[in-house]
């Protein structure tokens, strides 16, 4: 055993005994990688409101909400649960942004 082990999440699916608990184990996964990511970019970009490299804030935290809007999609599916700061959802943020979805 190293002195830093870190979690290795493709052991884990390939353990896993069957196929509904390796979906499990990827959604579990998956939800937690996007929603660290969502998180850190929104937290980043509040952190650097007011500072020398301010002006990348706002586009942080917007790169943040995209992500959200984006994935939520597959949340609603039940595909992946994110679990974002609450103040990203504020309703002023989210107004701010349209969703299109292209059609052949």
């Amino acid at each position: 055993m190293g002195l830093l082990d870190f979690p290795n999440p493709v052991e884990w699916i390939t353990g896993a005994k069957d196929d509904s608990e390796k979906r499990a184990l990827i959604n579990a996964t998956m939800s937690a990688l996007y929603s660290a990511q969502i998180t850190l970019l929104w937290e980043t970009g509040k952190a650097a409101e007011g500072k020398w490299w301010g002006s990348e804030g706002p586009a942080l935290k917007r790169t943040a909400t995209a992500i959200y809007l984006t994935l939520s999609v597959l949340e609603q599916k039940n595909l992946i649960a994110l679990t974002v700061p609450k103040d990203l959802l504020d309703p002023n943020n989210l107004s701010q942004f349209q969703t299109e979805r292209m059609t052949k």
